[in-house]
């Protein structure tokens, strides 16, 4: 009769398998009913930093943190009970040099002839690195979801595939389960995002720039926006992540200094540069237009009678009378002193500077009233326009200021145009 298996054979797979067993990269152990161990493979010195002989008569809670080991050990028993395998079982151990290390534990009872579990073989896996990066992983995504910027993801159809919390709060999206963000396409981007930002991610990998997101009420929010293209081993561009920075406030502030700039403090006018600019931009664009240089007579009697803090009293009334004295398309300047500059646009023949010149005057008949006492005041205007009397905004007035003071010098309250247009 010829024997199955030889004695050499059995001792060939013994070793074998105990070199398969020590050579894994996982910890292969033995444990019986009580939970001590009878078998420890060579890597839990990797591991833990034990010999196997020093772990065997131990039990997988005598290498654990106290805490850890009460909550794991319910847990052991009613697997044991059950006799169910154990699957995946993340649990905290102290290596022999004191620092933590996180184990994964994976096992099946042993079941001897009468049906009885005796004992479970397995294995634990080094999950610490792992559960390392997780964590990182897992701080990263609490930054971005609740990040007082807005955060988006989107896919190459541009359907919006992640949106943290305050790109939620901002387009108006609540959290819940009917909402889909797949479907929702990004119409909060503006025209710039669509056909500048996506296109120039695309070439270089990322864009950045200012522009604006559309929120749910419709309103245009000033932001300070990146987007970037992720792109594959392959150089394929796989998805888009945008980050976008509410610069309200800046902008904001940014106008203010720039109406502080353009804009007379006394008289809440137009300032001389503002003027300059804007004759800059008619000339520019070879308009035709009139150039009114109003100079109040005798201005200074007013700050000698009734004081300085009246004459600006005086100055604001005068404004507010020239400004709605004026057409839409016009507008007057606070030139300095006592002078003012006004803009008449569209102008197309003599008789309607003379009629606007006629109204201008007009409001200086009816007498300002300051601190009860009511006075008079007149005003001298010189006329140029463009092109006819200068083709720069110094030429322009400088013959304005020359025609207003030959009124002045012929009695007053009245206005002269140079040429005819």
């Amino acid at each position: 009769m010829i024997e199955k298996n030889p004695p050499n054979q059995k001792y060939e797979d013994i070793d074998r398998f105990r070199a398969l067993v020590e050579h894994v990269s996982d910890w292969i152990w033995e444990v019986d009913h009580n939970g001590i161990y009878t078998y420890a493979s060579p890597r839990v010195k990797d591991m833990l930093g034990y010999e196997p002989e020093e772990v065997i008569g131990k039990t997988p809670f005598d290498l654990m943190p106290e805490w850890e080991a009460k909550r794991i050990a319910p847990i052991f028993e009613e697997l044991l009970s059950q006799k169910l395998p154990i699957k995946s079982l993340e649990n905290i151990n102290i290596h022999r040099d004191g620092h933590e290390v996180i184990l994964e534990t994976s096992g099946s009872p042993i079941i001897d002839s009468r049906g009885i579990c005796i004992g479970y073989r397995g294995m634990d896996r080094d999950i610490t690195s792992r559960k390392a990066a997780e964590r990182k992983q897992q701080q990263l995504l609490d930054i971005i979801k609740e990040s007082p910027d807005f955060i988006a993801t989107i896919d190459l159809l541009g359907h919006v595939t992640f949106l943290n919390t305050t790109a939620k709060t901002i387009l108006g999206l609540k959290e819940s389960p009917q909402l889909s963000i797949e479907s929702f396409h990004p119409k909060w981007a503006s025209d710039l995002i669509i056909q500048e930002a996506f296109p120039t991610s695309i070439k270089t990998g990322v864009w950045k720039g200012e522009t604006i997101i559309i929120t749910k009420a419709g309103r245009e929010m000033p932001v300070s926006q990146i987007m970037i293209a992720h792109k594959s081993s392959q150089g394929e561009v796989e998805y888009f992540s945008t980050i976008a920075r509410d610069i309200t406030e800046r902008v904001e502030l940014e106008k203010l200094i720039k109406k502080k700039a353009y804009l007379d403090e006394l008289t809440n006018l137009p300032n001389r540069r503002f003027l300059h600019d804007e004759l800059t931009k008619y000339i520019e664009g070879k308009k035709k237009f009139a150039l009114l240089f109003v100079d109040i007579d005798n201005f200074k009697i007013i700050n000698d009678t009734y004081g300085h803090h009246n004459g600006d009293l005086a100055l604001s009334a005068i404004s507010q009378r020239l400004s709605i004295s004026v057409r839409k398309e016009d507008f007057v300047c606070r030139y300095g002193g006592d002078e003012f500059i006004i803009l008449l646009r569209n102008i197309e023949e003599s008789a309607q500077i003379q009629q606007l010149a006629d109204r201008v005057l007009s409001i200086f008949q009816k007498p300002f009233s300051i601190q009860s006492e009511n006075f008079i005041v007149t005003a001298s205007i010189g006329i140029s326009i463009y092109p006819t009397h200068g083709h720069t905004v110094d030429a322009l007035i400088t013959n304005a200021d020359k025609y207003m003071y030959e009124i002045k010098k012929h009695g007053k309250n009245d206005y002269q145009i140079g040429d005819a247009l």
